[in-house]
């Protein structure tokens, strides 16, 4: 990533900010802003971003109303510029989020994939190394997500698949053909999300 621009997200009015180094560390007291610059490129990721929090939150109090931004990164020796960014809406129209890439809109975030990878861990997230294994799988799909934008999907139909199957064992349904049909799609979908898993951390 070269540049960051952001406009009335969270404590900023405006940023622009020029990275030169392949390593940043961001330094400073308490409340100067430097969670709300990861926040921002967390947006970039599949998902609701690093605090989970509605976008609406992340206007700036006392702002125009919605906010911006952008990052400007190098793609095979091209510059290639991200943008996302939410308006409240008027009278007329509701809420609503936009995604550009190279100024073109873009159906979503998911998008984004294509050219840059953000994963995060933070002390917030102490509960991946003492937790249940469930933590860490959620983790390493995050990690996934950056090389396959379609795995969370997969592993949602994954985990309704084993909701329907217990609860059709629970309820004792004698139902062979629905009970066959659920397990099948799970195993299916087992496999992929699997695979997916494994391919990361070779990768890793």
């Amino acid at each position: 990533m070269r540049r960051l621009m952001l406009r009335d997200f969270r404590s900023y009015a405006a940023l622009d900010l020029a990275i030169e180094g392949r390593l940043v560390v961001l330094c400073g007291e308490n409340g100067a802003g430097k969670t709300n610059l990861l926040e921002a490129l967390s947006l970039l990721a599949p998902g609701r971003g690093l605090r989970r929090a509605e976008l609406a939150e992340c206007a700036r109090r006392g702002g125009a109303g919605g906010f911006a931004l952008s990052v400007e990164v190098d793609e095979n020796g091209e510059r290639r510029q991200l943008g996302s960014g939410w308006s409240p809406g008027d009278g007329e129209g509701g809420a609503e989020r936009r995604n550009r890439i190279d100024r073109a809109p873009v159906a979503s975030s998911r998008a984004f994939s294509d050219h840059v990878r953000v994963v995060w861990l933070t002390p917030a997230m102490d509960s991946l190394f003492s937790g249940p294994a469930s933590e860490r799988r959620r983790f390493l799909d995050r990690f996934v997500l950056a090389i396959d934008p379609t795995h969370g999907a997969r592993v949602g139909q994954f985990e309704r698949a084993l909701r329907g199957r217990n609860k059709l064992l629970e309820e004792d349904r004698r139902n062979a053909g629905w009970l066959d049909a659920i397990e099948r799609e799970a195993a299916e979908l087992g496999v992929a999300v699997a695979a997916a898993r494994l391919e990361c951390v070779n990768r890793l």
